[in-house]
């Protein structure tokens, strides 16, 4: 075979492996940050110690201990109770807002500016936006003072300090993970079905559930993956504003920063099991593939 023909054999066999040449970086990503240090985890949880030598004493009692402890179903509810109510409230706020960008505003511009001022708080530290919570829903803060002044309380509300700090503080901060993917699935929704189902004279109702909702609850799942996932692993809101009430992440927390990793990997490895469980039973409702191509 001659120098030019093996040239040419060389440069098919690059263009036909360049595609997955260019999911490599992103690959060696994910291994590095994500399946290694899940399977090491994975790996601690089942021994008794974990130290600088390594692992010692193969055992299940860190997972025994977690579900016979009479602590679990109050954790479990916590945890995975609270991360759900968030999402539906995420919902019941977010959906609407895509809703009446996509079908109510116009123009262009007019949409850029309602998404820039959704993006205004996250254009704040995150420390300054946990901090600014204090003021507004303390008992001294703007709510309670509002409502006061108003006549329609007595005396203030405990706010913070409680789940229903989690309620407030968590579709507030994971709005936008609801909005985005919703407002990306209504907008491909062909206007002419929505006509078509009009000219059937089908009810408003109808039309709605029948199809702008049905045709968009890929993104409505897809938000809802970000907003419970974003929920369940953060362990700060609780910690700070919700009186320290116990999820498996705070819980997480706490054993890892007394050094008792093995338990601390038992709870991590599972909450990462019931999540994808979750997360599976999800994506076998709706086909996500709908908002990708």
């Amino acid at each position: 075979m001659s120098a030019p023909q093996l040239k040419l054999g060389l440069i098919d066999r690059v263009a036909r492996y360049s595609r997955y040449l260019l999911l490599l970086p992103g690959f060696v990503l994910i291994l590095l940050f994500l399946l290694i240090p899940l399977s090491m985890i994975i790996t601690i949880s089942f021994f008794e110690r974990f130290t600088i030598a390594g692992p010692e004493n193969f055992t299940l009692k860190n997972y025994i201990a977690f579900f016979t402890s009479p602590q679990t179903p109050v954790i479990l509810l916590n945890t995975f109770g609270m991360s759900l109510l968030a999402c539906l409230i995420t919902f019941l706020l977010g959906y609407p807002m895509a809703y009446f960008l996509v079908f109510r505003v116009k123009s262009a511009r007019a949409r850029f500016f309602v998404v820039s001022l959704l993006l205004v708080p996250f254009l704040i530290d995150w420390s300054v936006r946990v901090v600014a919570w204090l003021p507004i829903l303390g008992e001294s803060g703007i709510v309670n003072y509002a409502l006061m002044s108003l006549g329609v309380i007595k005396e203030p509300l405990e706010l913070l300090f409680g789940r229903s700090a989690l309620l407030i503080i968590w579709p507030q901060t994971y709005l936008l993970w609801m909005i985005f993917p919703s407002y990306l699935a209504l907008t491909r929704i062909d206007p002419d079905i929505i006509n078509a189902a009009k000219v059937l004279k089908a009810p408003p109702h109808r039309v709605f559930f029948d199809v702008t909702f049905r045709l968009s609850l890929p993104g409505v799942v897809m938000g809802f993956i970000f907003v419970f996932v974003s929920a369940l692993g953060d362990y700060i809101t609780p910690a700070l504003w919700a009186g320290g009430i116990q999820t498996l992440g705070l819980s997480v927390a706490n054993y890892a920063a007394n050094f008792v990793w093995p338990y601390a990997a038992a709870l991590s490895t599972i909450l990462v099991a019931i999540a994808l469980l979750i997360l599976y039973l999800l994506l076998k409702v709706v086909d996500i593939k709908k908002l990708v191509y």
